[in-house]
């Protein structure tokens, strides 16, 4: 029974699609003739993920505690339910539907509780929703109300819904009478449904429906007679392929191409074939005629090959996309070079397409097919067949890229060839091979073969990166230095100090740098790292050197190295001073307070004086967090030793993030100076609303002074 029923829900979601919509009031917009991209109103779509919640909750066969409907379900709110209320109700018979799966006397009962739903005084909505449900679980005791609502245009297409799916005989017999009584947007519906139900005995009244006047009625009978396809249907749309009003022509291609699709199942390709040429003909729609090919294809015994290469071959360009991509799927010995011939012929664009194909056949010849495109003379087809390389190249396939680089005319196809090459599978024998080439002195641009091995981030090219990171050009040293970081172990700390005091493009450094403090950072041990670091600043022969590890030593900063930066302070060297200062003005813990206050109120330039106050306000500021006498102490000192309103300026700012009483008392005394009142009056604030639940009197005095 599951089975049954997921089978009729999956069908009553298609019959949604199929180019009638169910359940229209006659208000509703008229719809849209036969397409594939019909428009529907939001109501409808609502419809349909009510009907999908069903199916999902069907799909997974919940197992709860079962209760009966009365039990579980205001019924007399789902009858009076109205579009954008509280749907709490619907969701409850959701839930009903998908329990009565697995239990029939639920089944029954919530079907009874469906049908009063149709029976009473219930919103359209209401009805609705029972209709959709009953497409799901309805049975044979269904189909007297629904057949009631078939005789009113406002409720025919709902019930036609739930009549598509019903299993009995007798809502066939039901639609076939309500086609002849009914006209119009309703009678359309009907036969759509009766084409649902593939109704052998309507045939005779769709077949007249198709020479009728109104053509909503003869757009659902062709549709109709195409999903019911007996000899008299098939009959009917051979004669309207001949002739046919214009405003029908779309529904009869249509209905015929799905008319060949069902006859090539039901092992008829005779006759499919015979429709599929005839609606292969240039006259055609041109997604008819590809749907055409793609079927003609698929009876094909070659697999469609001779069909694809005299496509190709042919001036009209309409076919050849889906020529195209039917090559994937040909599985005859040698078809890829019998269809890589065919790339010299083809336009730029058509060649683009041919050589995803062949990527995707993936064999030998496809290879290689692909991999002479790389030097093709249009830019768009070497693209194509650089990223077709890399989806399916191995360690073998970086010559082969390499011997591109050369040719490339463009940032845009190194790139892509740099990505071609990361991607490349083949784990550490394709990074062995871009090695390789990385010390060929006959190779191209190194920039793509060094960035892949840094985006592949194997351990194995360690010592590639070091020895690229000695190169002059910027670049190169720029991304050895990335790729150092992404593969050094702890291990490697020495190597890679020794590789930046040996770095020769200085417009590398800041990167140099950079990348080794991510190593120190994620690796451990700072007292090891700051000892590395220390003793190869005594081993640095140029300034440039010393400056970089020196700016290293914040990423490892225990004593020693504080203290190492602190004796640098009086270097004779400018360069050296100044990276020193920086240094210290950038360390990341309390412990530079001292020689940095030392600083500021010594400053041998002005440089260092605000260097040594930024260090110190961003130093109070990170201790926020944990306010305490001490951090008190260290504010009202700087405060005490600022050299004029900047000075405070700079101060109150992080002031303000400290919520403690004393911190508020600070603020509020640097109201008293003209230059900082505004910044003064502003930390108060900030302070006074934070600690104000812990100490409302402080805060609402303070407050008081600033109004």
């Amino acid at each position: 029974m599951k089975s049954h029923l997921l089978s009729i829900s999956a069908q009553t979601t298609h019959g949604f699609w199929s180019g009638h919509r169910w359940g229209e009031t006659p208000s509703s917009p008229a719809p849209k003739r036969l397409g594939l991209s019909p428009t529907r109103p939001r109501a409808f779509y609502a419809a349909i993920c009510r009907a999908a919640a069903v199916l999902v909750a069907i799909a997974v066969a919940v197992s709860c505690p079962i209760r009966a409907a009365s039990e579980s379900a205001p019924l007399d709110a789902l009858m009076h339910y109205e579009s954008g209320a509280d749907a709490t109700p619907l969701r409850q018979y959701e839930q009903l539907v998908a329990q009565s799966v697995n239990d029939a006397a639920l089944r029954a009962s919530v079907e009874a509780d469906l049908l009063r739903v149709l029976a009473g005084d219930s919103t359209f909505e209401a009805k609705r929703f029972a209709c959709l449900n009953l497409a799901v679980i309805g049975t044979e005791a269904s189909v007297p109300a629904l057949a009631a609502l078939l005789k009113q245009d406002e409720t025919v297409g709902i019930a036609c819904a739930a009549l598509a799916q019903n299993p009995s005989p007798k809502a066939t017999a039901e639609l076939r009478k309500a086609l002849g009584s009914t006209t119009g947007r309703s009678q359309a519906q009907v036969a759509h449904a009766l084409g649902v139900r593939k109704d052998t005995k309507a045939v005779a009244q769709l077949n007249k429906l198709t020479s009728g006047s109104d053509l909503d009625a003869a757009e659902a009978a062709i549709v109709a007679l195409g999903k019911i396809g007996t000899p008299g249907a098939q009959k009917t749309l051979a004669a309207l392929r001949q002739e046919c009003p214009e405003a029908l022509s779309r529904a009869v291609v249509e209905a015929s191409l799905s008319l060949a699709e069902d006859l090539a199942a039901r092992g008829r390709p005779r006759i499919a074939a015979g429709i599929y040429g005839e609606l292969l003909v240039p006259s055609r729609p041109v997604d008819i005629r590809r749907g055409a090919f793609g079927g003609l294809v698929r009876l094909d015994r070659d697999g469609g090959e001779k069909r694809i290469v005299e496509t190709l071959r042919d001036s009209d360009a309409t076919l050849k996309p889906t020529a195209i991509a039917a090559t994937v799927n040909v599985k005859a010995s040698g078809a890829s070079k019998k269809f890589a011939a065919e790339l010299p012929k083809l336009e730029p664009h058509e060649q683009v397409l041919l050589i995803e194909a062949l990527a995707q056949r993936g064999d030998p010849a496809a290879r290689v097919a692909v991999q002479e495109q790389l030097g093709a003379a249009d830019k768009s087809v070497r693209l194509a067949a650089i990223q077709a390389v890399g989806q399916d190249g191995d360690a073998a396939t970086v010559p082969v890229l390499a011997r591109a680089l050369p040719a490339a005319q463009s940032p845009e196809e190194l790139k892509a060839i740099e990505l071609a090459l990361a991607s490349l599978r083949g784990g550490d024998d394709t990074d062995k091979a871009l090695m390789a080439q990385l010390r060929n002195r006959m190779a191209g641009p190194k920039t793509p073969i060094l960035a892949a091995l840094v985006h592949r981030a194997n351990r194995i090219a360690f010592l590639a990166f070091v020895s690229e990171a000695g190169s002059s050009d910027a670049a190169t040293a720029k991304l050895a230095f990335q790729g150092l970081s992404r593969v050094a172990q702890p291990d490697d700390v020495a190597a890679l100090l020794q590789a930046l005091a040996g770095l020769r493009a200085d417009g590398a450094r800041e990167e140099a740098e950079a990348s080794i403090g991510q190593v120190l950072n994620r690796a451990g041990d700072p007292a090891g790292h700051s000892a590395a670091v220390r003793e190869a600043l005594t081993q640095a022969k140029t300034v440039p050197a010393r400056c970089s590890l020196l700016r290293l030593l914040v990423a490892c900063p225990d004593a020693p190295a504080l203290a190492t930066v602190k004796s640098v302070l009086g270097d004779a060297d400018p360069q050296v001073k100044e990276a020193a200062m920086r240094t210290l003005a950038d360390w990341p813990n309390a412990a530079a307070w001292e020689p940095l206050i030392a600083v500021y109120r010594q400053a041998g330039s002005e440089t260092e004086r605000v260097l040594a106050l930024r260090g110190l306000a961003r130093l109070l500021g990170e201790e926020n967090a944990k306010p305490d006498a001490q951090l008190i102490g260290r504010y009202r000192e700087l405060l005490g030793s600022a050299k004029g309103d900047n000075d405070r300026k700079l101060v109150l700012g992080p002031l303000a993030g400290c919520a403690h009483p004393d911190a508020l008392k600070l603020a509020v005394e640097q109201l008293d100076q003209p230059g900082v009142r505004a910044e003064a009056a502003q930390a108060v604030k900030a302070i006074a609303e934070a600690i104000k639940p812990q100490h409302p009197q402080e805060a609402a005095e303070a407050l008081k002074k600033i109004q």
